[in-house]
């Protein structure tokens, strides 16, 4: 059968996110190089496939049922290998994203009961003022970046401060963007790539479904499993007589 890689398992896909230097250099980040070589990998391997395929198909010694079975099982172990590969490399970027978010979530903790009080004080006092009131309290308090106010807001449930769970969450984004703006560029950079790999990974499961399924397969499957089962019965025979 004829295979043919899909187009979109190209490295560049996760290339592409790469952080670029003010005179448009690109400045390489680990993690997204690790995708990157885990995509370029499914990227060989998918191109390898289609030439085994190839090679196959014009090996007159196996008969068409016999190509298709070593195509699939051939097709399944480079797939397990490539998948685990890929996962791999997930598992690294996901992990520098929570590492990032637990970083960028709240101002560093406080360590005294008196500041800790303060916050809950905060927090009361926020939640039993008018909406326009607490927005502009929470507004001011970004704009002359007093972490107090902010921490309060941040550090407690969205409850506790009178806000909304989307209005928390707005502020907490504020606050990222604010104090950690090159941790949170790099987020989207991981986060970018990392979906790409995802897609990426999709389209390498289709490919490799289309290598191993399909009605010829199945028959060709068939007609293997009842040859084995045919000499199995045979040789039972031949020990009993």
């Amino acid at each position: 059968m004829k295979l043919r890689p899909p187009q979109d398992i190209h490295e560049a896909t996760v290339e592409q996110h790469y952080a670029r230097a003010p005179n448009g250099e690109v400045e390489r980040d680990a993690s997204i190089a690790t995708l990157a070589v885990a995509i370029r990998t499914t990227r060989l391997n998918s191109e390898n496939l289609a030439a085994y395929a190839d090679t196959l198909s014009k090996d007159r010694l196996l008969s068409p049922e016999a190509a298709r079975l070593k195509l699939r099982d051939n097709a399944l172990k480079l797939a397990e290998a490539t998948a685990k590969k890929l996962d791999e490399a997930k598992a690294l970027v996901q992990r520098q994203i929570e590492e990032i978010d637990a970083l960028t979530s709240t101002p560093p903790a406080l360590r005294d009961q008196l500041s800790a009080g303060l916050e809950a004080e905060i927090r009361a006092r926020l939640a039993t003022m008018s909406e326009k009131a607490r927005d502009d309290a929470i507004g001011k308090a970004f704009a002359e970046k007093d972490k107090t106010i902010i921490a309060a807001v941040l550090r407690g449930p969205a409850l506790l401060v009178g806000l909304t769970q989307a209005r928390h969450d707005m502020a907490r984004h504020r606050y990222r963007e604010t104090f950690h703006p090159e941790e949170t560029a790099r987020r989207r950079r991981l986060a970018a790539a990392l979906e790409a790999t995802e897609r990426s990974g999709h389209s390498f499961i289709g490919y490799i479904a289309t290598a191993t399924t399909g009605a010829a397969t199945q028959i060709a499957e068939a007609s293997a499993n009842a040859q084995a089962a045919e000499q199995a019965i045979k040789a039972a025979i031949a020990e009993q007589e």
